[in-house]
């Protein structure tokens, strides 16, 4: 009698770990499902995600400038740059970042980025496309952010006492809101 359920036993056993692994597979993609819908994020494959899990300072060496995107989405288009947030319309410096993050993706996955997509709270989606228009935006403002560091005549742009508190140069700016 002990033999038959020796044969049996292995298949037994590895029949249990296909079960374990699809029920796992079966969680993990709901979880995305859910993550995605909670954020409005729209279809494709996710290849870079720094809201559900620890992700790497994207960098591009001949501007001196990273960033860490929220999402980074693979579409029948190209790739497209997730920037979630509060407001009802894009505002310039959203659009901004989200530029920054199309120029990160482009120096750091060598693939053109053709637009990044703004979702705020409300989950209505805001293409903006990363056209020429945009990137000299872009290119011109880092140039004027990089003299005033240089001339060390930074201003204070903004009455806002939390943008302070999360600012990274809150503990050496002379016109910080305490």
């Amino acid at each position: 009698m002990d033999e038959p359920l020796n044969s049996i036993l292995p298949a037994l056993m590895l029949l249990a770990l296909a079960l374990s692994f699809f029920y796992l597979s079966r969680v993990t993609s709901s979880s995305a499902r859910s993550m995605r819908q909670k954020n409005g994020i729209p279809q494709g494959q996710v290849i870079y995600s720094d809201l559900d899990r620890p992700a790497h300072v994207l960098y591009c060496p001949s501007m001196a400038l990273s960033g860490k995107p929220d999402y980074i989405v693979r579409d029948g288009n190209g790739r497209v740059e997730i920037k979630s947030g509060r407001a009802k319309v894009p505002h310039r410096g959203h659009m901004l970042q989200l530029a920054a993050y199309c120029l990160l993706i482009e120096e750091n996955y060598h693939m053109d980025v053709p637009y990044g997509i703004i979702v705020y709270s409300d989950k209505v989606q805001h293409k903006i496309e990363f056209d020429e228009h945009l990137r000299s935006d872009l290119l011109r403002t880092l140039k004027e952010m990089k003299s005033a560091l240089k001339s060390h005549s930074l201003q204070r742009g903004h009455s806002q006492r939390q943008k302070c508190r999360s600012c990274s140069f809150s503990q050496s700016c002379k016109s910080r809101l305490d």
